[in-house]
């Protein structure tokens, strides 16, 4: 038991919880950052596909975190058991979404039009499955790894500090890809992103105990970590009552234009600054840079707040 107690102690799951801060943060930054450059000046995307493709992903967006939150606190899958398991097993999937849109499904193809469109819609959806999904978990963790405010002001400070590491992520990608003048080298990289992210949530999703499983782990031997949930409904009816609730329609609009403000403001900015520095003013490691910074920063802003 002294062995176990130890490898769970409050430094190795913070450590974990700063892990997957890295991880989460590394593949989230540069998808919000990336993915409307890539569909409009590489893939040149159909301007009505793109706004059917936005306007989709805005509606997904504001319906799936409750009903995720339902599905992560109501039923006793092994993806979705305790906080540390639902990292654990869906980090995959989501280094996965993080590649997607970034290899074209069609190049030279006379339905080039509806089938790009098909994957940008495709690309958003499963991303932001994925990445509510994790996200959900991620918060939870933050709240539940230790009832100690000590320790939670500490976690702050690392979480934070994982997050400006992880917005790195922009400046590495813009340097190696040469402001996406090499494509193949920006596809690269973000394989070689995604790995390393996926290394850090999984660590995440091996080593962070919350409170409460510490609580009721029992023999480390037998794998039981936590007492079974309640679920006295179905996932499907507790859907259908969610969907019914005024309470959460009033949520699913404050979110939709919430998420609209953020995903301009974040997604758009490189599009804005392209056509504000023209090409040479500045040289391309300068841009990079800037590009990068300007992601931590936003980071640093949040975090203040």
């Amino acid at each position: 038991m002294e062995k176990m107690d130890k490898s769970h102690s409050v430094q190795s799951r913070m450590l974990a919880l700063t892990a997957l801060s890295i991880g989460f943060s590394l593949i989230s930054s540069a998808f919000g950052f990336f993915y409307v450059k890539v569909f409009l000046n590489i893939y040149k995307v159909d301007e009505n596909w793109f706004q059917l493709a936005q306007t989709l992903f805005l509606i997904w967006n504001a319906i799936n975190d409750p009903l995720f939150a339902y599905l992560q606190d109501t039923t006793n899958f092994r993806f979705s058991r305790t906080r540390r398991e639902s990292v654990l097993y869906v980090a995959p999937f989501f280094a996965i979404s993080f590649l997607v849109p970034w290899f074209p499904w069609a190049e030279h193809s006379s339905v080039k039009a509806w089938i790009t469109g098909l994957h940008l819609i495709t690309s958003l959806c499963l991303w932001d499955t994925m990445f509510t999904y994790v996200g959900l978990a991620y918060c939870c963790l933050f709240t539940e790894l230790s009832n100690n405010n000590e320790v939670r002001m500490k976690l702050v400070q690392y979480t934070q500090f994982g997050n400006l590491i992880g917005s790195s992520s922009i400046f590495i990608l813009q340097y190696m890809s040469n402001q996406l003048e090499n494509f193949a080298a920006f596809q690269g990289t973000c394989f070689v992103v995604a790995a390393f992210s996926l290394i850090l949530m999984c660590y995440c999703g091996k080593y962070a105990y919350t409170e409460r499983e510490l609580a009721n782990m029992g023999d480390p031997q037998d794998g039981s970590t936590m007492t079974k949930k309640s679920q006295e409904y179905s996932y499907f009816t507790l859907t259908k009552q969610v969907f019914s609730n005024r309470d959460f329609m009033a949520f699913v609009v404050m979110n939709f234009f919430q998420e609209f403000h953020r995903t301009f403001l974040t997604n758009f900015f490189a599009i804005f600054a392209d056509q504000l520095i023209v090409k040479g003013t500045i040289s391309p490691l300068t841009r990079s840079i800037f590009y990068g910074g300007s992601s931590t920063a936003a980071k640093v802003s949040m975090a203040r707040k």
